[in-house]
């Protein structure tokens, strides 16, 4: 089937995009330190914290505003009376928390001592300076007590009654908590309603990549396809129709290759079986056949849009990736909005459109083919340059990684694969929620559980397939053994990417994996 044949064909999925969420939000962190707790009295507490925070500067690194600076003694938890009421509990005295870091004892107690109480016991009473707190110059010893307090944030109002209740009274601030463990919530939403009308398009492709794939005998049934979003804009800027021009965004499509390299000289498994891969239904996972995990379609795409990247450099064509008709196909278009946009800023409106290439070109296609390409021929502008405008920006053109680049995926991706979305800077990843995998690393929490494969081994663990549906759980230690990282989204790593899941309105059954648990 020509490749046109194939885009014109894709009908989109029906559904509805939503924020896969972070392994914060779902196993979330509890972290303690030390704090100290002194007793001041309650008319001074305004001074003291200008003479805390002009002394002692707060670590910006470690934010600890959800600590109550002060607590009375009403709010103080039970555990804590003994320890800072005693017998002589005096109505005067409120109870300020020093957060960690902690600063040298010797500085707080010079600094606390003028808001300190009265003494009760005149043996412990010491010459000091007259204060406003203490006129008479009479104060009570500074003591400087020990507790735990949580350093991060609490996620939910029950969290921080019982930190509360148990360590030391805490703020609950939805917004604040949820920075610290998710993307921002405005971001979040304003990428969600852009991706949501085409993303059903983009992962119905992403399913005919998968299935090439597969039928080829050069991978799984997993396939890629990279959006630019800057694409996306330019075109409803000027009105276009993305129910018709949806293919136009695209910057490259991949599939899976595992079976395709060479080893040794040898043929490659593809090439050792003609047709469709091994793909064994009734078989564990067999790493020897599987090659690497840069040959899985994530990957591939990275490679795709590097070597397109590389435009002008004499070693690119060298590199050249091995591409399948549908990848090529992509890989050779031009950026038409960017040739429209540039006609109209120079009053040319004389543009022919044409699909490119050429191979690529059939009778009557102009007119059916759903994607509008100007060709570089006769799209440049009076007085500009003839040079192609390629959908994916070389070197030159201050072209870099995968940068603000959209992917849409038909299965999760694996650990490795996962650690190459963010290295490659996508902004951010979609793939199908029943296309979750066992060996994925954009998941945090389970949507299925694993079932064992008849005739195979205990191991050997699928998703769900048409013939035996997933079965939904509705806690985490239904699978005890599975590890979900959420690696889209995770604090401790130096870039984000915003990551989706598509839940169809009406199932529809794999392509080409017959419930194998297998690395994506």
């Amino acid at each position: 089937m020509e490749v046109q044949d194939i885009i014109r064909g894709v009908q989109p999925l029906v559904g509805e995009v939503r924020p896969i969420k972070t392994v914060q939000e779902t196993q979330p962190a509890e972290e303690y330190d030390y704090a100290y707790v002194a007793e001041v009295n309650v008319k001074s507490a305004a001074k003291v914290v200008k003479v805390l925070d002009a002394a002692i500067p707060r670590d910006p690194a470690r934010p600890m505003n959800h600590l109550r600076r002060f607590a009375k003694q009403s709010n103080l938890p039970k555990h804590l009376h003994p320890l800072l009421l005693g017998d002589n509990a005096s109505p005067q005295s409120i109870f300020v928390l020093i957060p960690p870091p902690l600063p040298e004892v010797e500085l707080l107690q010079e600094l606390l001592a003028p808001f300190t109480l009265p003494p009760t016991n005149p043996s412990d009473a010491q010459s000091q300076p007259h204060s406003d707190s203490n006129p008479a110059g009479q104060v009570q010893k500074l003591h400087l007590h020990t507790v735990k307090v949580p350093t991060l944030p609490p996620l939910s109002a029950s969290q921080a009654n019982k930190w509360s209740n148990d360590l030391w009274p805490v703020v609950y601030n939805p917004a604040a908590a949820r920075a610290t463990v998710a993307p921002p919530v405005q971001v979040l939403n304003r990428t969600r309603e852009f991706i949501q009308p085409d993303a059903g398009w983009y992962l119905s492709l992403a399913r005919e990549v998968a299935k090439e794939s597969y039928q080829s005998g050069r991978g799984r049934g997993v396939g890629a396809v990279a959006v630019d979003p800057e694409i996306v804009e330019r075109i409803l800027d000027a009105g276009g129709d993305m129910e018709e021009r949806w293919a136009d965004a695209i910057v490259a499509v991949a599939g899976d290759a595992r079976y395709s390299r060479r080893e040794a000289g040898q043929p490659s498994v593809a090439e050792r079986h003609a047709g469709r891969g091994p793909n064994p239904v009734t078989q564990r996972y067999d790493a020897d056949l599987e090659g690497g995990p840069d040959l899985h379609a994530l990957m591939r795409a990275a490679e795709i849009i590097a070597y397109k990247r590389r435009v002008g450099d004499p070693d690119a064509e060298n590199d050249k990736p091995d591409l399948s008709p549908l990848e090529e196909y992509f890989i050779a278009q031009l950026d038409s909005s960017a040739l429209e946009l540039k006609a109209e800023e120079t009053q040319d409106t004389d543009t022919d459109v044409t699909p490119v290439p050429e191979k690529y070109q059939k009778t009557g296609m102009e007119e059916s083919h759903p994607i509008h390409i100007t060709s570089s021929s006769t799209s440049a502008p009076q007085g500009e340059s003839s040079t192609p405008v390629l959908r994916i920006r070389p070197r030159a053109q201050g072209g870099y990684l995968c940068t603000d680049l959209d992917v849409y995926l038909t299965h999760e991706p694996c650990v490795c694969c996962c650690m190459a979305l963010l290295l490659s800077r996508f902004r951010s990843v979609i793939y199908p929620q029943k296309g979750r995998m066992v060996s994925g690393g954009l998941a945090s929490e389970p949507v299925v559980k694993p079932v064992p494969v008849s005739g195979s081994d205990s191991e050997t663990e699928r998703e769900g397939t048409p013939q035996q549906p997933a079965q939904t759980v509705s806690d985490a230690n239904s699978s005890k053994s599975r590890e979900y990282y959420g690696i889209h989204w995770r604090k401790e790593l130096n870039w984000r990417a915003l990551g989706f899941e598509f839940v169809e309105d009406v199932p529809q059954g794999e392509i080409a994996e017959d419930g194998i648990a297998f690395y994506a």
